[in-house]
């Protein structure tokens, strides 16, 4: 399958995503596609999948003129998108979330559509039991299955938008091989991402998009620098992490006891100190998440106490450590961070910790622009939140942390952001930390937590270990020690 896009346009009201966008895409080849935050990558995906109409221009098909009126039939003919966030259903079970989608018919052929799945499960070496609840899978096993899904419903081009997000140096290294696999069997792959060194790992050209328009088309392997030139047109300097071991004691920790459905936590003891970063690194799964939402309030311990300068926390309730100044972001950011359907604007007023019976529209309005500002949000007050990227998402829910927050609980803070606005992003949240705030995230990134963590705790099969300094580390004795070695 050849697939040639034609002066591609699109905008949401005063904003370009994509500016005159020509490009052809061959058979079996791994296409990368780089950009800033709000360069148009991911609305020229859903152009190309069906999910979103181009405002004019033109894609062609092995030389066909197309007209993709839904996702459903761009998937007709052999188009499929792997999205930034699953668009699954977590509450049901493996089988129907695969069979949704499916022609309608009177009876559901479970046993026929079960044989096709597992025909495509042997080629491509998925072990899924489709009786289990796709809320018990890894973000890693849900791509894998939405993957298995978009190949059983007969994709030959398969889009992935961000997929190394958030997943664990090892499940990276199991999709790269299933990618090159697939390619191998002649489907067409194109991988969206920020991350130059897996564009050059896995991509034999890509395209770079700068504020909607395609700048340049590379082949691979090329230095990351001259990548980086043509993404932003300036080079980047890059931050590294301080000294925290001075630092006066601000929360503490003991012999807490964490629980979830993978693990059992050894007790953890833990002096978090003013100013400092601490970043949590394990494979998912490993008991982060359940570490951060804990210390938030949001799950309760086993065992253990957590301490705010010698006041004992209790897990009443969530607003009871928000009162402390303790705040959570998640990495979900469309299923726990934002709220579908509101505005920027709605979503500055919901996270004042004002308790005014009325809302003051024009105040909260200038918060807003003052915000969207500061943190260089691509959108407008009125915007919804589903209308921006995926990276002014992420920079959104960094905006709406109190400013006076004292511990900042962080799941994947740079998640979807290029390098430039991780670059920025980490200014921000250190500026937090000169005013003494504490900040604790987890990433699946080891060279993020090995650049900007102070302190690094390591998690692995339900153990907590000791805080690590940042020094000690490199990325391979870390990754030995996510992997289960040297404990």
């Amino acid at each position: 399958m050849e697939i040639e896009i034609r002066n591609i346009y699109k905008s949401f009201g005063k904003v370009h995503a994509n500016i005159g966008i020509s490009l052809t895409i061959h058979a079996g080849e791994i296409l990368g596609v780089l950009g800033e935050n709000g360069a148009g990558k991911t609305t020229l995906m859903k152009i190309l999948a069906g999910l979103q109409p181009c405002d004019s221009g033109e894609i062609l098909i092995d030389g066909k003129p197309v007209h993709f009126h839904s996702a459903n039939t761009a998937l007709d003919l052999g188009i499929g998108m792997l999205s930034q966030d699953p668009l699954d259903f977590p509450m049901l079970t493996i089988f129907d979330n695969l069979y949704l989608g499916r022609r309608k018919r009177f009876f559901i052929q479970r046993n026929r559509f079960s044989k096709q799945v597992e025909k495509m499960e042997d080629l491509l070496g998925f072990q899924f039991k489709l009786n289990d609840l796709v809320e018990t899978l890894s973000i890693g096993e849900r791509q894998q299955l939405e993957i298995l899904r978009l190949l059983v419903y007969g994709s030959e081009l398969i889009i992935l938008d961000e997929p190394t997000t958030g997943i664990s140096a090892q499940q990276k290294k199991q999709l790269f091989e299933l990618l090159k696999r697939l390619a191998g069997f002649g489907k067409t792959i194109i991988f969206v991402t920020h991350k130059l060194g897996e564009i050059n790992e896995l991509c034999q050209r890509t395209i770079i998009l700068r504020q909607g328009k395609l700048i340049s088309d590379v082949v691979l392997p090329c230095e990351s620098s001259l990548l980086i030139q043509s993404m932003f047109g300036k080079a980047i300097d890059l931050q590294s992490p301080g000294d925290a071991s001075q630092f006066e004691k601000h929360f503490e920790i003991q012999h807490l006891v964490i629980k979830d459905a993978r693990f059992f936590s050894n007790p953890v003891d833990l002096n978090i100190r003013k100013g400092e970063i601490l970043g949590l690194a394990g494979m998912e799964g490993s008991g982060q998440k359940t570490f951060l939402r804990t210390l938030a309030g949001l799950e309760k311990p086993i065992n253990g106490m957590f301490l705010d300068e010698g006041y004992s926390l209790h897990w009443n309730s969530p607003h009871s450590f928000t009162k402390r100044g303790i705040y959570f972001m998640p990495a979900s950011r469309m299923e726990e961070g934002l709220i579908q359907g509101m505005t920027l604007q709605e979503h500055f007023i919901l996270s004042q910790t004002k308790d005014d019976f009325f809302v003051d529209r024009d105040e909260s309005h200038k918060i807003t622009e003052m915000r969207i500002r500061e943190f260089t949000i691509r959108g407008f007050s009125s915007s919804t939140a589903e209308e921006l990227s995926g990276g002014n998402q992420q920079r959104l829910l960094i905006a709406m942390l109190h400013e006076n927050a004292r511990l900042l609980l962080l799941e994947n803070p740079t998640r979807g952001l290029d390098i430039e606005s991780t670059n920025w992003m980490w200014k921000k949240l250190h500026e937090r930390c000169k005013k003494g705030a504490s900040i604790l995230f987890a990433s699946a990134d080891i060279d993020e937590l090995l650049r900007f963590s102070n302190r690094i705790l390591v998690f692995f099969g339900g153990r907590i270990s000791e805080p690590y300094p940042s020094q000690m580390l490199n990325s391979e004795k870390l990754g030995a020690l996510i992997g289960g070695e040297g404990w």
